[in-house]
């Protein structure tokens, strides 16, 4: 019993470490994906201030555009917590179940 409840004990730290690794791995895309937008919004504005109001209104369009894909990156980003929020939560109550089993073993067998 006691290596059953170890042997658990151990996959929810790996689950864990794993869960862990993948918030970080997330957390680089993300950087990565506002690095992108920060150098096209550093871009944008170099060539505002370049060209004056003709180029402003040139450029309305890609202002939109990238509204619209920070949009997305922050739906992207939300959708990808959830879901590994959604992920993790189910194998921890998997390992909870099988937790809460091997305890009643450990208590009929102690009675």
């Amino acid at each position: 019993m006691n290596e059953r409840l170890q042997q658990l004990l151990h996959s929810l730290t790996t689950e864990r470490d794993d869960f862990r690794v993948s918030l970080h791995l997330l957390e680089m895309e993300a950087k990565q994906e506002w690095e992108k937008a920060e150098t096209k919004w550093d871009n944008l504005q170099l060539r505002l201030r370049d060209a004056g109001y003709k180029l402003q209104l040139e450029t309305k369009e890609e202002v939109h555009d990238m509204g619209e894909e920070v949009d997305k990156l922050q739906h992207k980003l939300s959708d990808k917590v959830a879901d590994l929020r959604v992920e993790w939560m189910e194998e921890i109550h998997e390992l909870g179940e099988e937790i809460a089993d091997l305890y009643q073993k450990i208590r009929k067998r102690f009675k």
